[in-house]
């Protein structure tokens, strides 16, 4: 989002838009794409970094910089490594990403040859050709990285070209504890953690209420799913357990997954599944590159199963504790929305410790992460139908969640004074347009973020930024709304706009 330069010390509100509808995101469609338009090959093989992850990268940045949709064409009804369709001679395979001749400026043109310099490989569509599109994609991912182990997952972005700006990059201060994840955090990347309960209860809330996407490598997986404890929401005590993907009440014996230490490893060659899902959108096989580390197969327990909408990309169907201790299917790579509920964030699992590499299985692991990121963020913010409009009345139309309420409202970021958490007379005007609106729209929810400029040290910032967004919480309550529809936090110094530093 583009923020206000001329002073670095401010408030900034994100809005959150509760999702009414996430079903209708990822139903195939045939459409006609009309002469012009750029279609990225993801299928070259052999595939590299260069042909195969780079295209994240482009995708990402256009949809960071450009108000566009792109178009994810996929053939729903091909086997592994099918066609999705053909220009000529040239074959696009596992999953092409389309951008309508609408949205393609000169300067988009510009943009697109710098990729193709790093090894993007795409065509501009020689005539109209009707395409089967699985979803639109509208929105850039932000993904927030656990504090524990997230320095892991960086090498995929890095070969993907995806800017620090993402995902905090490699400085862990940008990263989170998962009690830490509020509105404006889209994908939580928990790799290789050590969850335990008390600590990680808030994913339990966040996927449900905020609608945030979990992705969890190695044994994070299955020691997710058996997590459970008594936890309050509405000032209601209750018994929750995190199996996000597999069956059972919480807090029973049979509930949740094998553990780790229990199982044996799993036996490649594996079932690479399911060819038409946007997930499965990968060349080869990934095997090879996910066959080390402490979890390498996930199972439910004997008396459990996958929950129904699960979907198990890659499964074991070989696997050395089926049906001994589990009637399985033991999966490799398997992912749906939390509790089987389509109003909630996306939960993917996907064993190994670390599947980074150049290699094409690496390649191909790496792929199905990403897909999965985009397909994820692409859920959480959809569109909402409500029509919000600003002071001047204009209709908003792409309020999404993750989005910079103020301005979408045509205001300026809320100013403190040097050193001051105090509201002054102009802020207080602009939180009195944001107040009304959080009133009109009770769909409405809130993340503050409070950020000051590098002067004095760090403790100070963090502690005077945090005040910021209690001063501003309070304020908004006076005026009527409902603190439990506000969220925030003060980051200091740590997510300087200009990135200028001492």
């Amino acid at each position: 989002m583009v923020l206000s330069l001329q002073k670095l010390k401010y408030v900034l509100i994100c809005p959150m838009v509760i999702l009414l509808s996430l079903t209708a995101v990822g139903q195939y469609k045939t459409e006609v794409l009309v002469k012009g338009s750029y279609a990225i090959n993801m299928g070259i093989t052999p595939q590299t970094r260069y042909n195969a992850l780079k295209p994240y990268g482009l995708i990402y940045e256009l949809l960071r910089e450009y108000p566009m949709e792109v178009k994810w064409v996929i053939n729903p009804d091909k086997e592994k490594d099918g066609v999705d369709f053909s220009i000529g001679k040239e074959d696009f395979r596992s999953g092409s990403f389309v951008i309508p001749v609408s949205y393609i400026t000169q300067e988009l043109r510009e943009d697109i040859e710098k990729w193709e310099e790093k090894g993007v490989v795409g065509s501009y569509l020689p005539k109209d050709i009707s395409l089967p599109v699985f979803t639109d994609l509208s929105v850039a991912p932000k993904w927030t990285l656990d504090k524990q182990n997230g320095k892991i997952a960086l090498a995929y972005f890095e070969a993907a070209g995806i800017p620090d700006s993402a995902y905090g990059g490699d400085d862990r201060d940008n990263w989170k504890l998962p009690g830490e994840l509020g509105v404006c955090d889209d994908i939580f990347v928990m790799p290789h953690a050590e969850p335990k309960f008390e600590t990680h209860k808030n994913l339990y809330f966040w996927n449900r209420k905020f609608k945030g996407a979990i992705w969890a490598g190695c044994h994070a997986g299955s020691e997710l799913e058996n997590l459970y404890g008594m936890a309050e929401e509405d000032g209601k005590s209750q018994l929750i357990q995190l199996n996000f993907l597999s069956e059972g009440s919480a807090g029973a014996r049979t509930t949740g997954l094998i553990p780790f230490y229990d199982h044996r490893y799993a036996t490649p060659p594996y079932s690479h599944e399911l060819p038409g899902d946007p997930i499965s959108q990968y060349i080869g096989r990934s095997d090879m590159a996910m066959i080390n580390g402490s979890e390498r197969i996930f199972y439910p327990k004997k008396a459990n199963q996958w929950r129904k909408g699960t979907r198990k990309i890659i499964v074991d169907h070989s696997a050395p504790d089926v049906p001994s201790l589990s009637h399985g299917p033991g999966c490799i790579l398997l992912y749906g929305h939390g509790f089987d509920d389509p109003k909630n964030g996306l939960v993917m699992y996907q064993v190994s410790h670390d599947f980074s590499g150049d290699a094409p299985p690496n390649i191909a692991a790496i792929r199905a992460f990403l897909n999965w990121s985009f397909y994820a963020a692409e859920i959480k913010r959809k569109e909402n139908i409500i029509q919000f409009q600003n002071i001047r009345g204009d209709k908003i139309f792409a309020a999404r969640v993750g989005d910079d309420l103020a301005r979408k409202l045509n205001l300026d970021p809320i100013l403190f004074d040097l050193d001051k958490a105090e509201i002054k007379p102009k802020a207080a005007k602009q939180l009195d347009e944001i107040a009304a609106y959080m009133i009109e729209y009770p769909e409405l929810l809130i993340d503050i973020r409070s950020h000051t400029d590098s002067r004095a040290d760090d403790k100070y910032n963090i502690e005077l930024s945090q005040k910021r967004v209690q001063v501003t919480r309070d304020y908004l309550i006076n005026m009527g709304v409902d603190g439990a529809r506000i969220s925030g936090r003060g980051y200091g110094e740590t997510e300087l706009v200009n990135n200028c530093r001492k």
